[in-house]
């Protein structure tokens, strides 16, 4: 591989989705011209030609790689060329994805991610290649000397042989954590923020039709709605998390998922940041929990709350001996968190109040019909919000060189085991009216993808703080 080879034609499948993707608002620009001079549209057209086609096939003509003994070499650009050299030692992530149309032709898309890589970006990207590029990078990878050995590094392989610990998600599960995610929320804010976008015609007429309408009838409407959202989502989550498997092989740890999209990513165990159990408000009141590694690495970036998610959804009764195979530091006891928790509800309540207040009353002031009826459900949500962060704050050393903290924020519980070795840094704040109440806030700060995971205790009594504190002191 050592001769720079173009990636396989049907690469340019995903540069041209890419355009797509980057530069789609110029076919809503084009269709919102009215009565515009025909140049103008035939300019527009030719436009549209070259951004979604010609400028594609340019990239994908002028993109070539080569697999060396020492270094991965790519040449790219159009108007200007790039020449890029990556030494195996200085990759930090290998990640790669086979869609449903490259599987047949045994092809897939190669990430590179090093040090030095844009936030969001990997640093190379090939779209299709042959499997053996990435193997054949590995290999090299696994034998250059390491540059960094304190740079932690995410290796997608695929694992072989039988492995001595092994889970898959059943039928049942996965249809538990599909129903249970609220990720369809974000997906109905957009459809919110779309209402604006619309022509003020349209809007005017669909209020003015809506006005002469029952109220059960816009009830049922906005509930259909958001069923549809939440069927996307649901729908969506199943294709992403379809077949998904957990495997520990040696010291790596072995995650693939996705029906349209296989995606394998294997994570040394050594170079796990922290590991967190997670419940939303649904998967609480079922005792459901979901649980994420955190990683120093991108590679997890479009996994829930871009971590990367091992066990999409298991019962908490079991959660910690199911996982304990594959993570061997994690106690299987549920710790006892009383060493750090909050003695006084009012402060977290208070700040949930302040928080809501002021949105609460300019949307009282915009819309005073049904704004002063929603006010006391603001208050009443912001209320339990705080109430619900203070009761699940807690903490507590585990052993001499394990650190587990809980919080809670927006009614959703997080668990997060911190290997001491881990910890970036501890700060203990005070502000001048905490000293008169010997409270403190704690924030232990690990490392997470491309930055910080910083993971705050608030309003804790001063004196279990401090000690916390000073063991990290000592021990770091």
């Amino acid at each position: 591989m050592t001769t720079p080879r173009r990636t396989n034609i049907l690469g340019l499948i995903q540069h041209i989705a890419t355009s797509i993707k980057d530069y789609w608002y110029l076919f809503v620009i084009l269709l919102a011209q009215n009565g515009v001079p025909r140049i103008i549209l035939w300019g527009g057209l030719w436009l549209m030609l070259f951004v979604f086609l010609i400028w594609p096939i340019l990239k994908w003509v002028t993109l070539t790689y080569a697999v060396t003994p020492d270094a991965l070499i790519i040449h790219s650009g159009i108007l200007v060329r790039h020449h890029e050299h990556i030494p195996y030692a200085r990759i930090q992530t290998l990640q790669r994805k086979q869609w449903f149309y490259l599987q047949p032709f045994h092809l897939e898309e190669v990430q590179i991610e090093t040090a030095s890589h844009e936030e969001g970006k990997p640093e190379a990207r090939l779209a299709a290649v042959p499997l053996t590029v990435a193997q054949e990078i590995n290999r090299l990878r696994q034998a250059a000397p390491v540059s960094d050995p304190s740079t932690p590094d995410v290796i997608e392989d695929v694992p072989v042989g039988v492995p001595p610990a092994h889970y898959q998600i059943s039928l049942a599960d996965l249809i538990k954590f599909s129903l249970t995610s609220l990720i369809f929320l974000p997906f109905l804010l957009v459809l919110l923020g779309l209402y604006d976008k619309l022509p003020h015609s349209w809007t005017n007429l669909l209020v003015n039709e809506a006005s002469h309408l029952a109220i059960l009838f816009l009830i049922g409407s906005l509930i259909i709605i958001i069923g549809l959202t939440w069927l996307v989502a649901f729908v969506g989550t199943l294709l992403h998390y379809y077949r998904f498997t957990l495997t520990r092989d040696g010291d790596q740890l072995h995650t693939a998922k996705g029906l349209l999209q296989r995606n394998t990513i294997s994570a040394p165990l050594d170079r796990i940041q922290a590991l967190r159990f997670k419940q939303n408000p649904l998967r609480r009141g079922l005792h459901l929990q979901t649980v994420q590694v955190l990683l120093a690495s991108k590679a997890a970036a479009k996994d829930d709350d871009n971590d990367l998610t091992i066990l999409p959804v298991i019962n908490e009764r079991v959660a910690r001996d199911t996982i304990h195979p594959f993570v061997d530091w994690l106690p299987t006891q549920a710790p006892n968190l009383t060493e750090l928790q909050v003695s006084r509800t009012w402060y977290q309540i208070r700040n949930a109040v302040l928080i809501i207040l002021l949105p609460a009353l300019l949307i009282a002031w915009l819309w005073p019909t049904i704004g002063w009826w929603l006010f006391p459900i603001w208050l009443i949500i912001a209320v339990a919000a705080g109430r619900f962060a203070a009761r699940h704050t807690g903490g507590s050393r585990l052993q001499h060189d394990l650190l587990i903290l809980q919080t809670g924020h927006l009614f959703t519980l997080d668990q997060t085991y911190v290997p001491l070795r881990n910890v970036q840094s501890v700060r203990l704040s005070q502000s001048i009216w905490m000293k008169h109440t010997h409270l403190a806030h704690l924030t232990v700060n690990v490392r997470r993808g491309n930055g910080n995971q910083a993971i705050r205790l608030r309003y804790l009594p001063q004196q279990n703080a401090q000690a916390i504190y000073d063991w990290y002191r000592t021990h770091s």
